[in-house]
């Protein structure tokens, strides 16, 4: 069976008049597109064209041909068109990343105003199943705690994000306001993020002999660590603001990231407004 490229080189024919005019425009040879009216013509068992050393002409079939060629195009083109309408309001985007984060928000924010009547969510998850769904198809565009091995990804590095923490001043770790590591940590009771992600991630790889007193949702996150005198973290892109705290850097490797923006390369035309967006959100 044809395909439509050989419909549009047919038409590029017709209307240039001459093969070698029409393979200019299409930007191929003239033997591939002589080539290409010779398939055309043979599965659809008919002459399209009378053939003269200077000139072609069409027959009357090839009249009717071209007729029926154009209303083909603008179909499939309709059909383009109405997939692309259709995705926009029956489908469902969902954003991952690899930590709970505002500049997870904006990007949603940003993808709902650029496909007006889809919904978006968000969704935080392990970033090595995050990086498997991005290949497949499965998420549109993810954040990662770091630029990814992955040469189909585009990437855009945005915000980093420092983690501090928070001790209270009374106790003897307050003194070392230069900085602390984990391990000056390890064995301190301490309240992690309410929510899953990257950071809580690493606390429980960071403190194992920690007590890690989780909270079930950021309500109850809140109320806890403005009630006790027990060591918790925040970041400057989550900043808790206790009072009778001591907010210390930390200095292990880890306790910094920047965020980076990733979206399958065969995605970036789909989804190129969104990432000129994105890329003013980067300090």
């Amino acid at each position: 069976m044809f395909e439509l490229h050989q419909i549009e080189q047919f038409l590029a024919v017709v209307e240039c008049g001459t093969v070698s005019k029409a393979a200019e425009k299409l930007n191929i040879t003239q033997p591939a597109l002589s080539r290409s009216l010779q398939n055309l013509e043979y599965e659809l068992k008919t002459p399209l064209f009378v053939r003269s050393k200077n000139k072609l002409v069409l027959t009357e079939t090839g009249r009717f041909a071209a007729h029926q060629s154009r209303k083909l195009l603008a179909q499939a083109s309709l059909l383009v068109n109405e997939v692309k309408d259709f995705y926009r309001t029956h489908a469902k985007l969902v954003i991952a990343s690899c930590a709970p984060c505002e500049t997870l928000f904006q990007i949603r924010d940003r993808v709902q105003e650029a496909f007006p009547g889809v919904a978006c969510e968000t969704l935080v998850e392990d970033e090595s199943v995050i990086a498997k769904k991005l290949s497949e198809g499965v998420f549109p565009m993810a954040l990662f705690s770091g630029q990814q091995k992955n040469r189909a990804f585009i990437q855009i590095p945005i915000k980093t994000e420092k983690l501090f923490a928070m001790i209270p001043e009374t106790h003897p770790l307050a003194e070392k306001k230069a900085g602390l590591y984990f391990k000056d940590i390890n064995g301190e009771p301490v309240i992690p993020f309410p929510l899953k992600g990257y950071w809580n991630d690493l606390l429980l790889k960071k403190l194992p002999d920690s007590q890690l007193l989780y909270q079930s949702n950021v309500a109850s996150f809140d109320k806890v660590v403005h009630a006790s005198n027990l060591i918790s973290f925040e970041s400057n892109l989550l900043p808790i603001d206790l009072e009778h705290h001591i907010r210390i850097p930390l200095l292990d490797s880890e306790a910094e990231i920047t965020y980076h923006l990733a979206v399958l390369k065969s995605n970036g035309e789909q989804f190129r407004n969104v990432i000129a967006q994105v890329k003013n959100l980067t300090e």
